[in-house]
């Protein structure tokens, strides 16, 4: 891949960066297949400890993000958490001190957390926080209120990949459809399941990132399974499988978020199609 530190894995091993090395039991792990797939490359710290902006503004680089959707999401995954709820409730007392009701709701680090260097950093398991990035419904994890909300369930990864139709290639409809799939079945499971109405487009989100980034544009993103395989089962970026990030125009925000409404709408007609079922 021109211009990148990633290569496929060798036949000896290697910690060099990019190289594809699996977690022990004593690294730190995020909720996210793609974060855990960074430090399993070595492109951030692989034991997922003094994570750094400036390291994982580095992991995102090489798989392509432009730098716009890179400082967003650091911005975000770098918030300082509050663990006392401000005082006070209401529209006035958050627009008085909207910083405060920010890193109480979605803060991930703690707030005086640096690295040895006195930089800021955070951990890959401060990523678990329930309701600040995590969330109810991943398409591979468990909730939070079952116990294990950051480990991949390997009966959660196989139905993500048999989601195909043709074992091949995993398209939005099919995304949009197993989307709506893990919703339903965690009303089941979780009877404290929470998805307010931005969650659907948090994880519409997640799924279009994913799609644009590792998607092949003349299959509409589509994502091979193969892809999906090593990414959701391995946490390994797909190299071995050919993925190369895009050499010229890297994923922007533009065009993550017109992907996130497309799959969005996917998912709104999949929700319409089954009510009228159950209404028949």
């Amino acid at each position: 891949m021109a211009g990148s530190s990633l290569s496929p894995t060798p036949s000896s091993p290697s910690l060099q960066r990019g190289t594809y090395a699996p977690s022990t039991p004593t690294d730190l792990r995020s909720p996210c297949p793609i974060i855990n797939a960074f430090a399993n490359h070595g492109l951030i710290p692989r034991d997922g400890r003094n994570v750094s902006n400036s390291e994982l503004d580095a992991a995102m680089r090489d798989i392509g993000l432009s730098i716009a959707v890179r400082k967003a999401l650091i911005w975000g995954s770098f918030i300082p958490r509050r663990d006392e709820k401000p005082a006070g409730s209401g529209v006035w007392e958050t627009l008085r001190r909207p910083w405060e009701w920010v890193q109480w709701q979605l803060g991930i680090r703690d707030a005086d957390q640096k690295d040895s260097k006195g930089m800021a950093c955070l951990n890959l398991d401060q990523l678990n926080r329930h309701n600040a990035l995590e969330h109810d419904g991943s398409l591979t994890r468990r909730d939070d209120a079952q116990g294990d909300n950051h480990t991949a369930q390997p009966d959660l990864v196989r139905q993500l990949l048999q989601a195909s139709s043709d074992g091949r290639i995993i398209t939005t409809d099919e995304f949009a459809a197993l989307r709506r799939r893990r919703t339903e079945q965690q009303r089941t499971d979780n009877s404290r399941l929470r998805l307010p109405w931005i969650l659907h487009y948090v994880t519409a989100g997640q799924i279009a990132a994913t799609q644009r980034i590792f998607g092949e544009s003349s299959k509409g993103y589509a994502i091979p399974v193969s892809y999906a395989r090593a990414l959701f089962e391995e946490e390994r970026l797909p190299v071995d499988e050919g993925w190369r990030r895009r050499q010229w125009l890297w994923p922007g925000m533009l065009e993550i978020v017109y992907q996130l409404l497309v799959v969005s709408l996917k998912v709104a007609r999949t929700d319409q199609r089954s009510s009228d079922d159950r209404k028949k």
